[in-house]
């Protein structure tokens, strides 16, 4: 079984203009897949959506979309998790009003899926949470070996690192700052691929910032993750030390 089509498209979803990509199968099995991507400020739907289309092949519709204030959606406040938690149910009902979805998410993606089931379990058949965390208590350890790799980034600083986690002055400020931590999320970095990565990346201070600020950033979901009663496959890297196997 292969795809027939793939599109790309917008959709107003609770006032913003979101931008989407959907794969449909030849012949569906009525199913969902919504995938939910990392990077707060500057994530967006292509990876995520480049891996899980390969579903379609198996009768799946599998559904991307950048999140408001991400990738080519619009940049329409407010950015917090209950809104983009409130997002996610909308596109789902836009894509399927009467079926419950899979949903898949790494990272941020994942964090943001935690709270989505949690709120909205009713849409839910299955999940996957790919090299994420259920709490805001991870980024410790990652602020950690951040720092412990941090001579392998001649033109980084502390202060660079720290902004990671914090707020940003510009969309700038944003890039540069990105282009020269990229040594240290990679163990064989390319300079080249590095600055063509960032240059073929959207930076949103504004987003990133209000989705790391004190209301936001201190995250739990431990304490609720136990009432979720869905099938759920949990993947994350033996060596993934910014979403450390331990969290």
């Amino acid at each position: 079984m292969s795809v027939v089509q793939t599109v790309t498209s917008k959709i107003v979803i609770n006032g913003a203009t979101l931008e989407y990509s959907r794969a449909d199968p030849v012949e569906s099995n009525g199913k969902v897949i919504l995938t939910l991507h990392g990077g707060r400020g500057f994530g967006s739907k292509e990876s995520d959506f480049n891996v899980y289309s390969q579903f379609a092949r198996y009768g799946y519709t599998v559904v991307s979309f950048d999140y408001r204030g991400h990738g080519n959606s619009s940049a329409t406040p407010p950015f917090s998790f209950k809104q983009l938690v409130n997002d996610i149910e909308a596109v789902k009902q836009a894509f399927s009003p009467r079926e419950k979805v899979v949903v898949i998410g790494g990272s941020f993606g994942g964090f943001l899926a935690q709270q989505y089931v949690i709120t909205y379990p009713r849409s839910v058949s299955h999940l996957v949470l790919r090299g994420t965390a259920p709490s805001y208590h991870h980024e410790e350890e990652c602020l950690s070996q951040l720092m412990k790799r941090l001579p392998k980034a001649t033109c980084a600083s502390r202060e660079m690192v720290a902004k990671v986690f914090s707020s940003f002055e510009s969309d700038e400020e944003f890039r540069l700052t990105m282009f020269a931590l990229g040594p240290l999320y990679v163990e064989d970095y390319d300079a080249d691929q590095g600055l063509a990565n960032v240059l073929g990346t959207k930076y949103s201070a504004q987003s990133h910032n209000e989705l790391y600020s004190e209301k936001e950033k201190y995250f739990d979901f431990r304490d609720k993750l136990g009432s979720v009663d869905i099938p759920t496959l949990i993947v994350v890297g033996k060596n993934d030390w910014i979403c450390p196997l331990g969290m």
